[in-house]
C-alpha cells in the first residue's frame, strides 16, 4: 500500500483504496463474495497474483478478514466494521461517476454485466418459482481474455460467440461459463454490449434496446416480459437520484464560477450563492438566514426525512443562536403567524413544518461538549444522535438515543426517546437532567429538577410544543466503545414458533439485553448478504450490555432458537450498531406509520403480526417491535410526562415506498399499515408520541393517561396562552 506522506484525511484513506483494481475488490467483497474465485469472477482483467497481493493489503489494513473454510480447502474473506462502512463511500463515488461520466463501448463488457446483475441488483423477489435457464451470446468482438481462475466469465476469441448462462433457482441467480445442463427457456442475444449495459444501469428503457435491434429475447412470452423486471438496478438509481434532490439540505449548488452567464458574472459572497439577490423581509435582531419561497433553494431547505410531508411554510428561520430564535419567535407574534420548530427533521408526522407560518430552523445549531468527569454531555438542538453517539464513545460512554443515527436529539429526547440503552439506563428524557429553551414570548429559561421543575416535567416526554430548546444535557453512561450486537435472521414461515420463544425469553430477560423484532423482507443493506436480499424474515437484533463471555452466556438462549438463516451478532462498535439501519430509512422515501402498544404477546398477537407482515406489498415496508421494561418500566410513573410505562411493547408498522410508487403503492400500503394495528386494538394500550403520523392527532390522548394528559394540557396553556407554537 501506497503512501502520500500527508497527515491530511484524505490522502491517507486514498492511500489504501485508491490503488488500481482496490474499489473493484472492495465492491464485490461488500456484494457478499467471499472466496477467491467469487472476488475474480467480478474483476475480469484482473490477476490471480495482484487479486492475492490486493486481498493481503486490504487485511493488513483491517479491512478485510480471512477465515479459513470448514473443509481446510481454501478461505473466505468477509469485510470487517471498518470495511464495511466504506460502502458509502463506493456508493457516492459510483454516484459521481453517474452524474458526470458516460459509459462508452470500452466499459461495456457484456460478461460482467450478467454478473453484475445477479450480484447487485436480481430482483429474487420477482423470480419464478420455477427453475429459469437464462442463456445469453454476446456478438463476436475480439474482447475478454481467460484468466484461469475459473470464473463465471467466458474466455473470448476474436470472431468467437460467447455464450453464458443465468441459472435461475429458489429465488437466487448463478452465473455459469458452460451450459448447467437443464435445458435453456430463454435466449437473450447482444448485439450491442453497450445498449446492453446502459440498460441494466438505467440510461436506457428495454422497450427501445428491444426496438433498436441491440438485445433480441427468444422464448415464452410470460418470460420475454418477465425479464427485465428482475433488473433493480434502474430502480435502485431512480431513487438514489430522488435522495439526492430530497435529502435536508438537497443538492448542493454549482459555484459561481461553473454557472455560465451572458452578461459578466457578479460575484456574490459565499454565502449568497444559492439565495436570491433582493430581500424585503428583514428580522430585527436576526443574525440567521430567513428562507422564503422565492428562495431558488427552499424547496431543499424545506426537506425533511419523509418525503410524503410536503408543505409550504412562509418564512424558515434558521437559526444560529438561542438569540436569533427569540428574534425569530418576536417576528412571528407581530404578524399572527402560527411557529414550528425543527431540529433534525426526522418526524415522520412532519411536524416541523408548516403551511403558510414560520419554521424556527435549529438544525444549523450543532455542538457537543462532552464531561467524562461528570459523565455528561450538552448538546445544541440541531445534534444528530449520530454526532452526540461519536463524541461520547470518545470517552466509552454514551446515553439512549434511539437505532437510526441520523436522527435529530431534539424531537425524540422531547417525546420520550426510545433505544438500544433504556432498558439498562432509561429513556433519553430519564437521562435529560437540564434544558434551555426559548418561550412562546421569547424568554430565555433553563429547566431542570430545581429550576422550572413542572415545565421540566412536560419537556421530558410531553412531544413538543412548549418552548423551542435550545440546548440539552444527557447524563452519560459507560457503554463499549464495542458491545456484543446484531441481528439473527429466520425464514418468516417459522416466525410463529420463533416469536412464541421469544416471548419467554423477553419476559425474564435482564436489563443488560435489549432486543427488536423487524418483521419484512430482508432490505439491500450491506451488512447482510445479497442473497438474503428480498426473502420475507423475522430478524431479531440483539444486544448484550456486559463484557466478554457473560454478553455470549446473555444472548446464546436467543440465538439457538429455532433453525436461523444467518446470525450476525458480534462485537462491535457501539456506533456501528446506531447506524446499522441507517441505510434502509434514508431520506426522500415517502413512509406513513401506525402504532400501538402491547400489553402482551399472546398467540393470537403473535400470529396476527406474522400475518399481516406478509401481506405487504412494497419490499420496503416492515413491522418493528421494542421490547421496553427493565429500567424504563422501573422508573418513577410520575417522574417525566412519558407515560404507560408498564406496557411491556411498543409496535411500530412502516409503510415506505419510493417517491414514483405514490399513486400505484402509497395508498395500499397506507391501508397495510391501518390494517395491521386494527387488527390489533384489543390487545393494544397506549402509544409511543412519537410514532404519530400526520392523521393521527385525535390518537394524541392514547400517549397519555388522564391525569398525564390533563397536566400536559394545563401547561401548554399556561406556558404558551396564546397558542403560538401552533401545529402543522
Amino acid at each position: 500500500m501506497r503512501s502520500y506522506g500527508q497527515f491530511c484525511p484524505i490522502a491517507r484513506g486514498s492511500g489504501l483504496i485508491a490503488e488500481r483494481w482496490t474499489p473493484i475488490i472492495l465492491r464485490n467483497v461488500l456484494l457478499g463474495c467471499r472466496t477467491f474465485n467469487e472476488i475474480a469472477a467480478g474483476a475480469p482483467g484482473l490477476s490471480r497474483a495482484l487479486l492475492a497481493r490486493r486481498l493481503r493489503e486490504l487485511e493488513r489494513a483491517g479491512v478485510v478478514t480471512v477465515r479459513p473454510k470448514p473443509d481446510g480447502r481454501g478461505s473466505y474473506y468477509l469485510p470487517t466494521p471498518s470495511g464495511r462502512e466504506l460502502w458509502p463511500v463506493l456508493q457516492a463515488l459510483g454516484d459521481w461517476a453517474e452524474r458526470w461520466m458516460d459509459v462508452t463501448a470500452e466499459d461495456a463488457d457484456p460478461d460482467l454485466v450478467v454478473w453484475s446483475w445477479c450480484q447487485s441488483s436480481l430482483r429474487r423477489d420477482l423470480l419464478p418459482e420455477r427453475r429459469v435457464v437464462v442463456r445469453f451470446e454476446f456478438a463476436p468482438d475480439g474482447s475478454g481474455a481467460a484468466d484461469g481462475s475459473g470464473a463465471a466469465h467466458s474466455s473470448r476469441s476474436p470472431g468467437a460467440l460467447t455464450r453464458v448462462w443465468l441459472l435461475l433457482e429458489r429465488g437466487r441467480g448463478e452465473v455459469c461459463g458452460f451450459d448447467p445442463g437443464f435445458g435453456d427457456d430463454l435466449v437473450v442475444t447482444v448485439d450491442d454490449p453497450l445498449a446492453f449495459a446502459r440498460w441494466h444501469l438505467g440510461l436506457v428503457e428495454w422497450s427501445t434496446a428491444l426496438k433498436s435491434g441491440a438485445i433480441r429475447v427468444e422464448g415464452p412470452r410470460d418470460l420475454r416480459r418477465a425479464l427485465p423486471t428482475w433488473n433493480s438496478y434502474p430502480q435502485t438509481r431512480a431513487r438514489r437520484r430522488a435522495e439526492h434532490r430530497r435529502a435536508p439540505g438537497g443538492p448542493q449548488p454549482l459555484p459561481p464560477e461553473a454557472v455560465p452567464s451572458a452578461t459578466a458574472p457578479r460575484r456574490d459572497p459565499p454565502w449568497r450563492t444559492v439565495r436570491t439577490r433582493t430581500r424585503s423581509t428583514t428580522v430585527p435582531g436576526f443574525s440567521g438566514r430567513l428562507v422564503t419561497p422565492r428562495d431558488a433553494d427552499y424547496d431543499a431547505v424545506r426537506a425533511v426525512w419523509n418525503g410524503a410531508v410536503d408543505r409550504r411554510p412562509r418564512f424558515i428561520a434558521r437559526c444560529l443562536s438561542p438569540s436569533d430564535v427569540a428574534a425569530a419567535i418576536g417576528f412571528a407574534r407581530e404578524r399572527g403567524l402560527a411557529v414550528t420548530v425543527r431540529g433534525g427533521g426526522h418526524g415522520v408526522a412532519g411536524n416541523a413544518l408548516c403551511d403558510d407560518g414560520l419554521v424556527v430552523d435549529l438544525s444549523a445549531m450543532k455542538s457537543v461538549s462532552v464531561d467524562p468527569a461528570r459523565r455528561t454531555a450538552t448538546a445544541g438542538p440541531g445534534t444528530l444522535w449520530g454526532e452526540l453517539d461519536t463524541a461520547a464513545q470518545a470517552f466509552g460512554l454514551a446515553v439512549t438515543g434511539g437505532v437510526v443515527s441520523h436522527t435529530g436529539i431534539s424531537g425524540l429526547t422531547l417525546g420520550g426517546g426510545l433505544g438500544w440503552l433504556m432498558r439498562r439506563h432509561g429513556l433519553t428524557v430519564d437521562n435529560l437532567t437540564r434544558a434551555e429553551l426559548i418561550t412562546a414570548d421569547g424568554r430565555p429559561l433553563t429547566a431542570d429538577e430545581h429550576d422550572e421543575p413542572e415545565l421540566f416535567w412536560g419537556l421530558r416526554g410531553g412531544g413538543g410544543g412548549l418552548g423551542a430548546v435550545t440546548s440539552f444535557t444527557y447524563r452519560l453512561h459507560p457503554v463499549g466503545p464495542e458491545v456484543l450486537a446484531g441481528p439473527v435472521l429466520w425464514p418468516l414461515e417459522d416466525a410463529p414458533a420463533v416469536l412464541r420463544a421469544y416471548r419467554e425469553h423477553a419476559a425474564c430477560a435482564p436489563p443488560e439485553v435489549a432486543t427488536v423484532v423487524t418483521l419484512r423482507r430482508a432490505p439491500a443493506a450491506p451488512f447482510l448478504p445479497v442473497e438474503t436480499h428480498g426473502r420475507p424474515v423475522c430478524m431479531i437484533t440483539m444486544l448484550a450490555l456486559a463484557d466478554g463471555d457473560a454478553a455470549e452466556r446473555l444472548l446464546a438462549p436467543l440465538r439457538a432458537l429455532g433453525r436461523p438463516l444467518l446470525d450476525l451478532v458480534r462485537r462491535r462498535p457501539y456506533t456501528a450498531l446506531q447506524s446499522m439501519f441507517d441505510t434502509v430509512v434514508p431520506a426522500g422515501w415517502h413512509y406513513y406509520w401506525k402504532s400501538t402498544g402491547l400489553r402482551e404477546l399472546d398467540d393470537d398477537v403473535i400470529d396476527t403480526m406474522t400475518e399481516h407482515a406478509a401481506r405487504a406489498r412494497s419490499t420496503r415496508s416492515y413491522a418493528i417491535l421494542f421490547h421496553l421494561g427493565g429500567a424504563v418500566a422501573e422508573t418513577d410513573p410520575a417522574a417525566t410526562s412519558f407515560a404507560h410505562r408498564a406496557v411491556p411493547h411498543h409496535l411500530n408498522v412502516n409503510a415506505v415506498w419510493l417517491p414514483r410508487q405514490d399513486d400505484s403503492l402509497g395508498a395500499v400500503e397506507r391501508a397495510w399499515a391501518r390494517d395491521f394495528v386494527a387488527a390489533l386494538t384489543p390487545y393494544g394500550e397506549g402509544v409511543y408520541v412519537n410514532f404519530l403520523d400526520r392523521d393521527d392527532r385525535g390518537r394524541l390522548p392514547e400517549a397519555y393517561d388522564t391525569p398525564t394528559h390533563a397536566r400536559l394540557t394545563e401547561l401548554r396553556r399556561r406556558v404558551d396562552p396564546d397558542g403560538v407554537f401552533g401545529t402543522a
